[in-house]
């Protein structure tokens, strides 16, 4: 029989025995479990220590039984539970946890993020449901730490952006992270940039703000190793990084797509079995000296299509350094350290009303779409006059103005209306500018291949009748068009593409702008040619249309007949 006291917890072996003290004050608050009831069990427990502070953990109860205890023994001798010097203490001690059975019930998470309506995280938890949730992972409480109010936040750091058009649209991309669930997007993140010392990790501590204080952020370099792990503690949540130029470029390259993927890899238990996969979906926020073009470029490696959306980068150089209105500071140094200070003082409290809110929305999907589809239509980003990969981009930029005119409108940013929009807007420019195309990637490179193609080409094409040999293909003449009909390996080399993915995209855009000919489903144009190949199957290139389209030398167009 166990008693619990106002000193202890004691145990009565029999009825005609004196109770014996056990440890000091404990008790269990609720049981926890997964999210469908059949797994993941665990104990809210309560204790006070040697000093008299009282402790609240949530145990899982394989941590009771495996290894004889020893990780409940090692957590509550640990954090000074006061200990009876009798022998067998554990086993009534591990016996009383065990068997209570309070009415409290939680439903549980291992990882931060979204469960349902409510949201978990180590440090505090919204509970939108018939149960409370808690979070059952191994991160300490302190992950998300917090100072001051959501309104001295409000009037020492969110008025700072006001007249900042960067530092409000980190702050969105703050606000951004837990939204993604609910588009069902795949992990992104925005790629600050310039030269040093223009406040850039200034501007990631203000976005940092919203979750925790100035040192919720890494450095690239610390990241290498553990990126998935880090990863997986972030989900649904802001990632900073720090410092892009200091880390390996091909670490740089494969993070990226490794926090895009938002999938750990697979591996072996030591039992041979495979272990369970995490999963995450963040917004990250990073900074440096260089693009990520610059900074594959000492590997030989270019910056790929797919890494553009993942990685959108916006030039971090504004009138004063990052800024544009220092509020009455001498100096852009001045202006960076009273953020620092102001972030020191008030931070953490933005993030946990900012989910509350969302989680009392109906159908939020629907709701952030629309004003995503209204964003890009008041922008005039149109799929007549911006490739797939911009308009893409342009989603996530409004998302970042969708988000904090969200939270301006409910009175959480201290910002008038538009002016999340309007830093969105300017970021998405400056993304544009940089990127210096709004059409796709692969066709800019297909555009700016075609004239050295042109060139390559018409140096070791035949007129018709003569042995093709090792020459590329044939100029024939038809009622006054010209027509080049290149051979594959030749057609593949002049625009340096290499993979079936690569010339089935170059294929489909030289069609749709007529600069290739095609009666045939993969893109060739079949013709024997007398002197050519008895399958007489070639690409069929328009020279004519090329040189006039993209306004070349009309010379490229023109076929030297090797001799």
């Amino acid at each position: 029989m166990f008693e619990l006291r106002e000193t202890g917890l004691f145990y009565t072996p029999t009825a005609d025995s004196e109770p014996r003290f056990l440890c000091g004050p404990i008790q269990v608050l609720g049981i926890s479990r997964g999210g469908n009831s059949t797994r993941d069990y665990g104990l809210l427990v309560e204790w006070k220590n040697l000093d008299g502070i009282c402790i609240r953990k949530l145990i899982p109860r394989r941590h009771i039984i495996n290894d004889q205890g020893k990780v409940l023994k090692e957590l509550l001798v640990d954090t000074g539970l006061a200990l009876s010097s009798r022998k067998g203490i554990w086993d009534p001690i591990t016996s009383y946890l065990i068997q209570a059975r309070p009415e409290k019930r939680y439903k549980s998470a291992t990882q931060t993020g979204w469960l349902n309506n409510s949201f978990v995280t180590p440090s505090w938890c919204v509970s939108n449901g018939a149960e409370q949730v808690i979070y059952s992972g191994t991160k300490e409480a302190d992950f998300l730490s917090s100072a001051g109010t959501l309104s001295s936040w409000q009037k020492e750091v969110g008025t700072l952006c006001i007249n900042n058009p960067l530092l409000a649209f980190t702050v969105c991309t703050g606000l951004c992270a837990p939204l993604l669930h609910w588009l069902n997007w795949p992990s992104c993140g925005v790629h600050l940039f310039g030269k040093s010392k223009v406040s850039k990790t200034t501007i990631l501590i203000m976005a940092a703000s919203l979750y925790s204080g100035t040192d919720f952020y890494y450095a690239w370099r610390s990241t290498a190793n553990g990126l998935e792990a880090i990863a997986v503690e972030h989900n649904n949540l802001l990632l900073c990084l720090d410092e892009l130029h200091q880390v390996d470029p091909e670490v740089v390259d494969q993070s990226i797509y490794t926090i895009a993927n938002g999938m750990s890899k697979s591996r072996s238990n030591k039992d041979g079995s495979q272990s369970q996969r995490k999963k995450w979906r963040l917004i990250f926020l990073s900074t440096g000296e260089m693009g990520l073009e610059e900074k594959l470029s000492s590997i030989h490696k270019g910056v790929k299509a797919g890494q553009e959306i993942r990685f959108l980068e916006v030039p971090a150089q504004r009138q004063h350094g990052a800024y544009d209105d220092l509020y009455g500071h001498n100096n852009m140094n001045d202006f960076s350290e009273s953020i620092w200070k102001a972030v020191n003082e008030n931070h953490g409290t933005v993030m946990p009303q900012w989910v509350e809110y969302l989680s009392t929305i109906d159908d939020l999907p629907t709701l952030l779409n629309r004003n995503i589809k209204a964003m890009l239509t008041h922008w005039e980003i149109t799929k007549e006059n911006n490739g797939n990969q911009v308009i893409e981009a342009a989603k996530r930029f409004a998302l970042h103005g969708v988000s904090g005119e969200l939270a301006a409108s409910a009175g959480l940013m201290p910002w008038p209306k538009g002016l999340a929009e309007k830093s969105a807007k300017e970021a998405f420019d400056a993304w544009l500018e940089i990127r210096g195309s709004s059409s796709d990637s692969e066709d800019d490179k297909l555009i700016k291949q075609l004239p050295a193609a042109l060139k390559l080409w018409r140096r070791k094409l035949l007129p018709e009748g003569k042995f093709l040999g090792d020459n590329f293909g044939y100029a024939i003449e038809k009622d006054g068009q010209l027509a080049w009909f290149v051979t594959r390996d030749a057609f593949m080399e002049g625009l340096k593409v290499s993979y079936r993915t690569d010339i089935s995209h170059t294929i489909k855009l030289m069609c749709k702008n007529h600069w290739l000919e095609s009666r045939e489903g993969r893109g060739t144009f079949k013709k024997v040619i007398a002197g050519g190949p008895p399958g007489g199957r070639y690409f069929k290139v328009l020279p004519q249309q090329i040189v006039a389209d993209l306004a070349l030398d009309e010379t490229l167009s023109q076929v030297y007949f090797p001799t």
